[in-house]
Formats: structure tokens, sequence, C-alpha cells
């Protein structure tokens, strides 16, 4: 059984510009935020990475250079998380 998002959520990005990413979590749990195709590098630290873990209660950005075109989704790795939503689409839109 395939379950969807109750509305179809889809970040659009241009090729070439910069993107910050920002993760909050208001939640008491850890999130472990992965995007797919991208690598990107924390703002607080400048670390390469192609997960970050967002702890409770606090925010982690990530800056990355759009240049890997397609359709890509972020989610949180643990997967039950992804399985209710905790998920977007990152999408490549002409300028």
């Amino acid at each position: 059984m395939l379950v969807r998002p109750p509305r179809e959520r889809v970040l659009p990005v241009h090729a070439g510009e910069r993107v910050r990413l920002q993760f909050v979590n208001r939640s008491l749990m850890w999130h472990p935020m992965h995007p797919h195709g991208h690598t990107f590098a924390l703002t607080a630290g400048g670390i390469r990475k192609d997960a970050a873990i967002v702890l409770p209660n606090s925010t982690v950005e990530a800056d990355f250079d759009a240049g890997n075109l397609g359709l890509w989704m972020i989610h949180c790795h643990n997967v039950y998380h992804a399985e209710v939503g905790m998920m977007t689409n990152l999408s490549y839109v002409q300028a």
C-alpha cells in the first residue's frame, strides 16, 4: 500500500542558486534529515554532509548549491517519520 501525505509538498529551486535549508525540530525526538542528490554545508561550521541530526527543540541550517537537476526527496531517516509525512520533494524549476 502506498501512503501519501495529505498535500503534495514541493520545494522549488532554480539551477545554479544557493539554497538554505532550515530544519526546525519542535519535538523531543532526534531527526536525522537527509536530502537526496545533494550534499550541504552546515552554516554553523561549514562541514560538508549528506545528513544532519536535528536535536530536540533545535534548528539546523544547511546551504547547498542547486546543481543536480531532477526531483529529489528530503526526508527524516527515521522511516516511521517519513511514512507519516516528514518529507518533501526538492524540484528544479525553469527560471
